[in-house]
């Protein structure tokens, strides 16, 4: 994509070849291109190897998701998914983000001045470039805290030697805070769409949708339930006029269909096999769903997941599914995806009927897709195409519609708990929000064409506590390698004051012999997050070690 090649070259000689303390403003920060320049820069910091492995990896690998394959020769990974962290782990630096934090600041200190020196930088860019400096510097320190907790927090560019960056962590609460005010006061501010609808910068720069998705993900941590749903609903209300759009474009042929009241892509806009909606969003990309995504190209190839998930051979990537995720799915004992008629199993496993352990991720992997599944029988029809890692390489997203819906689904649930006399229409509405985004993905839309499908049912999940692991359940399915299941599972675990949910979750994974072991770790909410590098100790003496965390082992705190 253009996108992702402009980020790369935009920025060659600024921030790259120029050190930050010799940039002044008479010798770059002259018009408004410069700013867009370094802007573009943030983004491609962004999308680093470094960040783009550590937003899998800090979101994903801890959890019940996934473990190290037979093809993995990093210590570190197998550390990581036997949950023995170590403060030498090389996957616990965190410096690449705050690089993408830097540039942003620089932007943020800069802009102003270049306002007042180019006519032709008008106020509105001014604030619309603020708005995504903002977003990029709250997206890294929000993928920050949620996996060291606390970290050192600075709103200043490094641009000269008068600052001192030494500084001490802030705590999670009180950077979460800083965040939400800082979304809030740009969100009115940020690009509703630029240019085009299908146009590419849609979806790989922060917009108003962006915001509003990165706002909702923080409101639901920070336990403020009415204003996540508000900004869920201010991205449904976005997405439901592209669809009017899309509608008078494409009429009958639109591929969006009405699930429940809400807009998402057909698995089977025709014909009788499925797998449309998953090409669309993690083959082509750039989809109606996808809210933000980092592009990539020939020129920033995105080599996580060739390394990580999967090659364009049948072998297996450093990392596979569990077994929890893999097995029984043909007999519909599948544990995970339940039903034999759920597409997703097919988009995030290797499908072989006489695989019994070793389940290769599929998901990101696959370019196209399609499957029919009213034989039931397991890779019986299905068709792939692998993406050929040196030619084309898979966009990894952020947030799309779906994850908006499931949070919005998640607040409500949370909502009635404190709210008895609106306790069941608030439990209709989330379960409505499950029910939809199920539906896709089993096609029920298509009942003709399914023989082994039935719906979910309400008065199934009749309990708070039902309803409430049905929301986290379909997060897991609908969401699964995408980053998003051990920051659920440790939301989850903030929110009840205690790790036992998260704890029955991830044994699952561990061998008999380190069951014992894991569960006393995990018993510690701070546990749940990872410890300081130690070389980040060393440099930054101000810095504290996650006090679970001491001298590279673990040690439990008194109570």
């Amino acid at each position: 994509m253009a996108l992702a090649g402009l980020t790369a070259a935009s920025c060659e000689d600024f921030l790259t070849l120029m050190p930050l303390n010799d940039i002044v403003l008479e010798n770059f920060w002259t018009d408004k291109n410069d700013v867009e320049a370094v802007l573009l820069g943030s983004y491609a910091a962004l999308e680093t190897n470094d960040c783009l492995v550590r937003m899998s990896l800090w979101g994903e690998m801890r959890s019940d998701n996934l473990t190290e394959s037979s093809s993995n020769s990093n210590n570190d990974i197998t550390q990581i998914t036997r949950d023995n962290l170590l403060s030498t782990n090389s996957f616990s630096t965190y410096k690449c983000f705050y690089d993408v934090i830097n540039r942003a600041n620089t932007v943020l200190h800069f802009a102003p001045i270049v306002a007042e020196e180019d006519p032709n930088y008008s106020h509105r860019d001014l604030l619309a470039n603020e708005a995504e400096a903002i977003g990029l510097r709250s997206l890294s320190y929000w993928y920050l805290i949620r996996a060291y907790k606390n970290v050192p927090y600075t709103a200043e560019p490094s641009i000269d030697d008068t600052h001192n960056f030494f500084i001490p962590a802030s705590s999670f609460d009180s950077i979460l805070n800083v965040l939400i005010s800082d979304l809030e006061s740009v969100e009115p501010n940020a690009v509703n769409r630029f240019g085009k609808r299908e146009q590419a910068e849609n979806t790989a720069r922060i917009t108003r949708s962006a915001i509003n998705a990165m706002l909702a993900d923080m409101y639901l941590w920070k336990g403020d339930y009415d204003k996540c749903i508000a900004c869920c609903e201010k991205v449904t209300a976005r997405k439901k006029a592209e669809w009017a759009e899309l509608q008078e474009e494409q009429g009958t042929s639109c591929n969006v269909k009405d699930f429940n009241g809400y807009p998402l892509i057909s698995e089977v806009p025709s014909g009788s096999t499925a797998g449309n909606a998953y090409q669309e969003i993690f083959g082509t990309g750039n989809s109606f769903e996808t809210l933000f995504e980092l592009p990539f190209d020939q020129q920033v190839n995105n080599s996580f997941v060739s390394s990580y998930y999967n090659s364009n051979t049948s072998s297996n990537g450093n990392l596979k599914a569990t077994s929890e995720v893999g097995t029984n799915f043909s007999s519909g004992s599948n544990s995970v995806f339940k039903q034999k008629t759920d597409g997703r199993y097919y988009q995030c496993c290797n499908v072989n009927g006489t695989q019994t352990s070793n389940f290769g991720i599929t998901k990101y992997v696959y370019q196209t897709l399609s499957y029919d599944l009213s034989s039931g029988s397991v890779g019986s029809t299905l068709k792939a195409e692998r993406f050929n890692f040196n030619t084309v390489y898979p966009h990894w997203i952020i947030y799309r519609y779906t994850d908006v819906l499931l949070m919005q689904a998640e607040a409500l649930v949370q909502k009635a708990k404190a709210n008895p006399a609106q306790r069941d229409a608030l439990l209709s509405e989330a379960f409505n929000i499950v029910d939809a985004v199920n539906r896709r993905a089993n096609c029920f839309n298509n009942n003709s064409y399914l023989t082994n499908g039935t719906p979910l049912k309400k008065s199934d999940y009749g309990t708070d506590s039902q309803m409430e692991e049905l929301v986290l359940d379909e997060r897991r399915r609908e969401l699964m390698f995408e980053g998003k299941r051990w920051f659920d599972l440790v939301r989850k675990s903030m929110r009840d004051g205690n790790s036992e949910y998260l704890v029955s979750k991830v044994l699952k994974k561990q061998d008999a012999a380190n069951q014992s072991a894991v569960r006393i770790k995990l018993d510690d909410l701070d546990a749940l997050f990872f410890p300081l590098n130690k070389d980040e100790l060393k440099i930054n003496t101000m810095l504290k070690q996650n006090p679970v965390y001491i001298e590279d082992e673990f040690v439990a705190k008194a109570k």
